[in-house]
């Protein structure tokens, strides 16, 4: 039994570096990259895209502050249904996620348009611009249905990966 765990414990030292080194090098974002967020299911026209870069910001309010670079990952979506018409919802967010690592949701606003598409939907944007993970392609982006009075978050009804997004 000694010999089985020391076994294991061996084997396992030599392969977890190789396992944490091979996620550390996952192919990352370049910079700046957009790609199609793709309908999950068959909702008519439901589209959109969502832009990746790198944003300079500063540290403080002051004009003299020195900056720090951030990811930002924006969605536009256009031609969605109200989120109401999927049950419980009254909004869309943004949902960025590097799966069972990190993620982050933002809200998305619906656009006031002066001529309103005459086949429907409307319209939403938002963003996040404070990243500082470092984005691997295999990042998924989505457009997510939302509660705003019970912070419920929804299913996704757009998505992609940002896999086109390294050269």
């Amino acid at each position: 039994m000694i010999k089985m765990v020391n076994s294991i414990t061996v084997l396992l030292m030599l392969v977890l570096p190789y396992t944490v080194i091979a996620q550390v090098q996952a192919p990352q974002v370049s910079y700046p990259c957009s790609v199609v967020l793709i309908s999950v299911k068959d909702f008519p026209n439901a589209q959109g895209t969502a832009l990746i870069t790198k944003v300079k910001k500063p540290y403080t309010e002051s004009p003299t502050s020195s900056l720090r670079e951030r990811e930002a990952v924006g969605v536009y979506a256009d031609w969605l249904p109200a989120p109401s018409s999927f049950g419980d919802y009254d909004q869309y967010e943004g949902f960025a996620q590097v799966t069972g690592v990190i993620s982050w949701r933002f809200k998305m606003y619906p656009v006031k348009e002066d001529y309103p598409s005459w086949f429907g939907g409307t319209p939403w944007v938002g963003k996040i611009d404070e990243i500082s993970f470092g984005l691997p392609v295999s990042t998924r982006v989505e457009v997510r249905l939302s509660n705003s009075k019970t912070n419920k978050l929804g299913p996704a009804i757009l998505q992609n990966t940002l896999q086109g997004c390294h050269y």
